[in-house]
């Protein structure tokens, strides 16, 4: 979840349940291209490049109980809500046959 208000904020659902501000180095430009990208350790976000958020999940970061389980499962569906008015497409990519595995 992103909130893209004064001060940006990410939640990692599944993981912990409240908003996190986004660190201070997202590029100028005014249209941005994003990547999220779940990594073995966790989730990796760049903007037109730049690594602005890079978390490795674990049990002292996540207060949900059932955070390996949701983060460990394959990804069905990425999904906007209707009070996204940033995005204007969105594209998904293959991660191709190996499986990874958040603190596992």
């Amino acid at each position: 979840n992103v909130d893209f208000s004064q001060t940006p904020t990410y939640r990692l659902v599944y993981c912990y349940s409240y908003d996190k501000p986004l660190p201070d180095n997202l590029p100028e430009e005014q249209d941005k291209l994003w990547r999220i990208k779940r990594t073995e350790q966790g989730l990796r976000v760049t903007c037109n490049g730049v690594t602005v958020l890079d978390v490795v999940l674990s049990d002292q970061l996540c207060d949900d109980s059932d955070w390996k389980d949701r983060w460990n499962r394959e990804i069905s569906n990425v999904y906007f809500d209707r009070y996204d008015t940033a995005s204007i497409s969105y594209r998904t990519t293959a991660q191709g046959a190996e499986r990874t595995s958040c603190g596992g």
